[in-house]
């Protein structure tokens, strides 16, 4: 029978069957929930069919003292990079009155020029008004037209004249350019202009405009009447708009950082206020110098001179504290 079936092709039996164990067939619970075996990654079997487990070596946690020392290294390295100091730098940098003293270096000179600068100012500031008012040909008409077309023009002229120097010169030397030529012209006025009013100020030839023009021309005529007085009030306003405003804080903001600003720039206001209260004191000895003169004595060319005088001195001394923080400043932080 069996040779039969293989050779018609339908059924072939193996030759030596083997018996297979059965097994009662499990449940659907059984088989939803059944565990399936674990199977463990990385074994191998040996050549005597011993299956070989993978040691495991266990590492501590955290950094190693090289990796940890690595790790100093690199953040040291950043921090440098940065401009920021570095690990345990802060804490040995010399203090005063817990300030350090590379940033007393900064703020000294900073402090002690914002207050030369304004006490020129307020001495400037006084002198200005009353010198162009009172003078001869002149009123208080005069003031708008050398605000609208004397000031206003010349502080446009001087801030464009301003940004070409930023782009060419250092912070130091435009603060030199800038602040020189009106500590010259102070000066001069006090002890050469004004002592020569009399001789360089078109006076007759005003006059002969106005009988021309009409009293409606009064303000534009007293400007080239007493336009060396204009001129110094000139310059007395761009000493207000220009070196304050522009010039010293532009370089106070150059060399402090956002940190020490908001330290230290309030104590600058403080400091303007005691320029003032010694500058008021300086006009009202001058004022009163005027009236114990003798007769025939012009009080206001004493007055302006030593007004002018303590303005170029106080000038000087503006600068020669930017020389000397300069130089602090460059032995803290050598090249």
């Amino acid at each position: 029978m069996e040779a039969v079936l293989q050779t018609k092709g339908l059924l072939s039996l193996p030759s030596n069957p083997k018996t297979r164990a059965l097994y009662p067939s499990q449940g659907l619970k059984q088989r939803l929930f059944a565990t399936k075996p674990k199977t463990f990654t990385g074994l191998s079997s040996s050549s005597n069919g011993v299956p070989k487990f993978p040691t495991f070596v266990s590492k501590p946690s955290g950094f190693s003292p090289k990796d940890r020392n690595l790790h100093i290294c690199r953040a040291e390295a950043a921090a440098e990079a940065d401009g920021q100091p570095l690990l345990g730098e802060e804490a040995d940098r010399p203090k005063f009155l817990g300030i350090e003293l590379a940033t007393l270096k900064k703020i000294v000179p900073l402090g002690l020029m914002f207050f030369c600068i304004l006490f020129n100012y307020t001495i400037l500031r006084d002198t200005k008004d009353v010198l162009v008012v009172t003078a001869k040909g002149s009123s208080a008409e005069i003031i708008p037209f050398l605000k609208t077309w004397v000031n206003l023009p010349m502080a446009v002229g001087f801030m464009l004249l301003y940004t070409k120097l930023a782009n060419v010169l250092s912070k130091q030397a435009l603060f030199y350019t800038v602040i020189v030529p009106f500590i010259a012209f102070f000066g001069a006025f006090g002890f050469v202009l004004y002592p020569l009013s009399n001789y360089i100020h078109p006076e007759a030839f005003a006059d002969k405009l106005l009988n021309v023009l009409g009293p409606r021309f009064l303000g534009p005529l007293a400007i080239m009447r007493i336009w060396t007085f204009c001129l110094f009030y000139v310059m007395a306003e761009l000493w207000g708009s220009v070196v304050i405003s522009v010039l010293f804080w532009g370089f106070a903001n150059q060399i402090t950082t956002i940190d020490e600003a908001k330290r230290f720039y309030p104590l600058f206001g403080l400091g303007a206020n005691v320029a003032l209260i010694f500058s008021g004191r300086t006009v009202k000895y001058f004022s009163n110098l005027r009236k114990n003169l003798g007769p025939g004595v012009d009080g206001w060319a004493v007055s302006l001179k030593g007004m002018m005088s303590i303005v170029v001195l106080m000038g000087l001394c503006n600068l020669f504290v930017l020389l000397v923080g300069e130089c602090l400043c460059s032995s803290t932080n050598p090249q």
